[in-house]
C-alpha cells in the first residue's frame, strides 16, 4: 500500500513537472515591453539564460538551458542586440536566437558624397534623430575638439558606409562612430603618403570630396584628382563644380552661370587653391585617388554624355569637348 502511494505521488509529481516544463517551454510568456537584450559574441549558454531571465524574457533559466540542449541549439545561438516580442515562449526565444532575427538595430547606408545636411536628413528619416541636433553637433567646436580634431566642422570626416545602428544610439554616439571609421581609413601607409605630398588629412579629405563630387566612375577618380593637382601646381583656379554645389542653397542641382559669382571662400571659380575644407563626405576610393593621383598632362575635363568624362590638355581641346557635349545634349532634347 505504501509503495503504491509513493508511485502515485511520483506520477503526480512527474505530471506536474512535465506540465511546468511544457508551460515554460511552449506557452507564451507576457513580459510587457519589447525589452532589448545585448548578447555579446562568445557568451555562454548559462550567461545567455541569466541575461534573458534578468530581463524578464523567459520564465525559468534552467528550463531554457535544458530546452537548448535537448533541441541541440545550444551551440547555434547568435550574438546581437535583440528586441524580443512582448509575448514569447522559450521555444520562440530559442528560434529567434538561432535565426539571429528581431535585432534591435537599424541598418543604415550613408552614400558617398553626401553633405552633413543630407546625412542628417537621412538619419532623421531612418533613425528618428533630430536633424538640427545632428547638424549642430557636427559644427560644435567643443564637441569636435573632444574627439581629437581641430576642424571647424565635421564635413568630410563622416565615413560613408553601411552601419548597424543600435536602438540606444544617439546623434553624438553615431557621429563619433562615423568619425572613428573615417580616421581608421588613414593607415600608416596613408600617413607616410601624406608626408610625401606635404599635405595633411584635412587637405586630403578636401581634395577627395571634390573628386567624389565630380565622378562616380572608378577608373576616373585618380585621373580627376590628377587634373586638380596639375591646376594647383601651376596656380590655376580649380574651378570645381562640387565646391559651387556646396554653397548654393538648393543643392544638388545644375550649376548656373550666376552661381559662379557667389562670394564664398568655397567658390573655386573665384578663389585660388583648395577651399577651406571638404564639400561632402568622401568614401575610401576617392580618398585613395586624392592620395595617389594619376600622373598626366590633363588640365580640363567635361562630361561626355555617357556617364564619363573627356579629358583634355589645353583650353582649345576643352572647348571642342564642351561643344561636342552640348551637341549631344541638344540631340537628347530634340529626341
Amino acid at each position: 500500500m505504501k509503495r503504491r502511494k509513493l508511485i502515485v505521488i511520483a506520477a503526480v509529481a512527474a505530471v506536474l513537472v512535465a506540465a511546468y516544463l511544457v508551460r515554460s517551454s511552449v506557452v507564451s510568456y507576457e513580459h510587457g515591453a519589447q525589452r532589448p537584450v545585448d548578447i555579446p559574441r562568445g557568451t555562454s549558454l548559462r550567461a545567455i539564460a541569466d541575461s534573458l531571465a534578468t530581463n524578464d524574457v523567459i520564465r525559468d533559466r534552467t528550463v531554457f538551458m535544458l530546452l537548448a540542449r535537448v533541441t541541440s541549439t545550444a551551440e547555434r545561438l547568435q550574438s546581437g542586440v535583440y528586441r524580443f516580442p512582448s509575448h514569447v515562449s522559450s521555444i520562440d526565444v530559442l528560434r529567434i536566437l538561432v535565426n539571429g532575427s528581431h535585432q534591435a538595430v537599424t541598418r543604415v547606408t550613408i552614400r558617398e558624397g553626401l553633405t552633413i545636411q543630407r546625412i542628417a536628413t537621412h538619419l532623421d528619416t531612418t533613425l528618428g534623430f533630430s536633424r538640427d541636433a545632428f547638424v549642430a553637433l557636427c559644427h560644435d567646436r567643443r564637441f569636435i575638439d573632444s574627439i581629437g580634431l581641430s576642424a571647424s566642422s565635421l564635413e568630410g570626416y563622416l565615413l560613408p558606409d553601411t552601419y548597424d545602428i543600435r536602438y540606444d544610439a544617439t546623434p553624438r554616439s553615431t557621429i563619433i562612430r562615423l568619425v572613428k571609421a573615417m580616421l581608421a581609413v588613414f593607415t600608416e601607409e596613408y600617413e607616410e603618403r601624406m608626408k610625401e605630398l606635404r599635405m595633411n588629412m584635412h587637405e586630403i579629405l578636401t581634395m577627395a570630396s571634390i573628386v567624389e563630387g565630380e565622378t562616380r566612375v572608378a577608373d576616373e577618380r585618380a585621373r580627376v584628382a590628377g587634373v586638380y593637382y596639375n591646376r594647383l601646381n601651376i596656380g590655376m583656379l580649380l574651378q570645381a563644380d562640387p565646391t559651387i554645389q556646396y554653397i548654393v542653397s538648393d543643392s544638388p542641382r545644375r550649376i548656373l552661370y550666376r552661381d559662379l559669382s557667389i562670394n564664398s571662400p568655397y567658390n573655386t571659380y573665384m578663389y585660388g587653391g583648395l577651399p577651406p575644407g571638404p564639400v561632402n563626405n568622401p568614401g575610401p576610393a576617392a580618398i585613395h585617388a586624392a592620395l595617389y593621383p594619376e600622373s598626366h598632362e590633363y588640365y580640363y575635363f567635361v562630361a561626355d554624355g555617357e556617364g564619363r568624362h573627356t579629358f583634355t590638355r589645353n583650353y582649345e581641346e576643352h572647348l571642342r569637348a564642351v561643344r561636342r557635349f552640348r551637341e549631344w545634349r541638344a540631340r537628347q532634347t530634340d529626341s
